[in-house]
């Protein structure tokens, strides 16, 4: 049986929504490019400056898509499940783009139009 879609009255601000795609991209890019370049340095001792301050980045991006995650999670109602799937996906290289595209199609954004009837 396929799986149901999210359905719940709950919304998200615009806003907010907009804070966790934005965390969740920057999560992703750094995560992913980070993990490339730890391929690329295997072995190199002493790691450049920048490889030390791209992952203190990483860790402070991720603290705030948690955050932001979090809230959009809390908003929705989801259950404490999914929630953890959404916000472990910024541990995964490339994993925060999909979990994103995931949220955005179960996100009700607060001060959306109602779609059009039909009469």
């Amino acid at each position: 049986m396929p799986p149901q879609p999210v359905t719940h009255t709950a919304s998200v601000p615009s806003w907010l929504l907009a804070v966790y795609r934005a965390f969740a991209y920057i999560t992703g890019v750094l995560l992913l490019t980070l993990t490339v370049a730890l391929i690329a340095l295997l072995g190199t001792e002493p790691k450049p400056t920048w490889y030390s301050i791209a992952w203190t980045l990483h860790g402070w991006a991720y603290m705030a898509y948690l955050a932001s995650g979090f809230a959009v999670a809390f908003l929705m109602r989801w259950s404490i499940g999914r929630t953890i799937l959404v916000l472990l996906a910024g541990t995964i290289p490339a994993m925060s783009f999909v979990a994103e595209r995931w949220v955005m199609r179960h996100v009700t954004v607060q001060g959306d139009p109602l779609p059009p009837t039909t009469p």
